[in-house]
């Protein structure tokens, strides 16, 4: 404020002095003389700057006229004169300027400066693995970076898939799937990591398995049958003990021979561990070689179909030689829900026969599908028993209880080429009842898994059978 009224005090002097100085006009006149009008026009390159102290806006002056002095630029805002015909500033607002010249102005120019935008950081999520098992032990770590800067405590790290922030900056999770997370700085956020979580393997159950090949032989003490003892996987034969079931006498070695006709049936031991279902050997007198083989086909008395077994009943010594039904179908076991406490013998034929005497409740054969099935091929036909269905499932298998041996696929030959039906993968049914609302379903599949849903009114697959005895 002090140099502008400076400059117009000594404008206003020198007027003055000029006002007060009488110069006698040329000719004696007392006329004034004409003025030489002079104006200053003031211009800019641009209306608005950054108030960043480095972009500037450049003033210039036109002056029309004759005129002395020096032009200068004054900022309105404070009063100010320009020491340069540019202007910077660092405080966002409006200023005004003008051009002086003497007590001349020029026209007024408006200039904006504006706040420079706040630079937006840089913000990186990284995580230490893509992936880990949800089993809420294996832990990701993140690490968030502002512009280089390690700022993982200063920031929310949030799991976009249930939208909440992580406590800290690690996760687990006992649940699989595909996790995503961003962190936020301030207003700011940053990129996406993706994180899997994948369901932990299950725990590998091992199971003791006895295998015997080949699983008959001739009662002379020519043939063997070797055993293998399986854990799992692994062929633990030379650690295992291998015993008969009925005199429980340790075998010295895996393999068996005998000349007592009959069937011996054998289980495994192995770290504290027992064989669930006996693995059988059907030792069978020579002379019936070629008359009663497993694996053949058996054509006599109205009677068709595939010999499976030779067993000698346990109590009368009786040597039976089992057939199979050329054919099967998928059947209910029952339609009831009935207890059937004699639904519980090892013997087919018997169960069959006494469900349905009339001593028992005069049960309807029509609510017993499978049962029903299995009759209607003639008489002395049977739902063979689980005991029964598991020499079956031996025989056809060859005593490996695989789907995919050799002598399945002998037994399904056989069947096909004479008419038959071969066998499929799948639950089959046998006579044992379990309780009010279920039976015994035999697996002939990959080491006989157990059948959990085996209520009777489930259709699975029956096989026929038929028993004669031989001596």
């Amino acid at each position: 404020m002090k140099k502008l009224f400076n400059i117009f005090a000594i404008a206003g002097l020198a007027m003055g002095l000029y006002a007060c100085e009488e110069t006698p006009l040329p000719g004696g006149d007392d006329t004034t003389p004409p003025t030489n009008e002079v104006s200053i026009t003031l211009n800019n390159d641009k209306d608005s700057i950054v108030a960043d102290g480095v972009e500037a806006v450049t003033f210039s002056v036109e002056v029309t006229g004759e005129s002395q002095g020096d032009v200068q630029i004054i900022c309105l805002n404070d009063n100010s004169i320009l020491p340069a015909k540019t202007f910077t500033t660092t405080t966002a607002g409006e200023y005004q300027f003008k051009a002086i010249l003497g007590k001349i102005s020029s026209n007024t120019v408006t200039i904006t400066a504006t706040a420079p935008a706040t630079p937006v950081p840089t913000i990186l999520l990284e995580a230490d693995k893509e992936s880990i098992v949800a089993d809420n032990t294996d832990t990701v770590t993140f690490t968030v970076k502002v512009d280089g800067e390690d700022k993982t405590s200063e920031v929310e790290i949030i799991n976009l898939v249930y939208n909440v922030a992580l406590e800290g900056n690690t996760f687990t999770s006992n649940v699989a799937g595909e996790f995503t997370f961003k962190a936020k700085y301030e207003e700011w956020e940053s990129n996406e990591v993706k994180v899997t979580a994948t369901a932990p393997e299950a725990p590998v159950v091992k199971s003791l398995r006895l295998d015997v090949t080949p699983n008959r032989i001739k009662a002379d003490g020519t043939e063997e049958a070797v055993f293998t003892v399986y854990y799992g996987e692994d062929d633990v034969t030379n650690e295992a003990e291998i015993y008969n079931t009925a005199t429980q006498e340790v075998l010295p070695t895996n393999k068996f021979s005998t000349t007592e006709v009959g069937t011996h049936s054998f289980r495994a031991r192995y770290n504290g561990e027992v064989t669930g279902v006996s693995t059988t050997v059907d030792a069978y007198d020579p002379n019936w070689e070629g008359k009663y083989e497993p694996g053949t086909l058996y054509n006599e008395n109205g009677v068709k179909g595939v010999i499976f077994a030779i067993k000698e009943h346990p109590s009368s010594g009786t040597m039976f030689c089992y057939v199979m039904s050329m054919d099967e179908e998928d059947l209910a076991w029952s339609n009831e829900q009935v207890d059937l406490t004699c639904a519980n013998s090892p013997w087919g034929a018997w169960i069959t026969s006494d469900l349905f005497d009339p001593s028992w409740d005069n049960r309807d054969i029509n609510d017993y599908p499978a049962f029903k099935w299995c009759v209607d091929h003639g008489e002395g036909w049977f739902l063979p028993s689980q005991q029964e269905m598991q020499w079956m499932w031996e025989a056809v298998s060859g005593g490996t209880l695989k789907f995919d041996s050799p002598s399945v696929a002998h037994y399904n030959k056989l069947l096909s080429e004479n008419g038959g039906e071969p066998f499929v993968e799948t639950y089959y049914w046998s006579s044992t009842g379990l309780d009010k609302t279920s039976a015994v379903a035999v697996a002939f599949m990959e080491d006989s898994v157990v059948c959990l849903e085996s209520t009777r009114d489930k259709a699975y697959s029956v096989r026929a059978a038929y028993r004669f005895a031989i001596n």
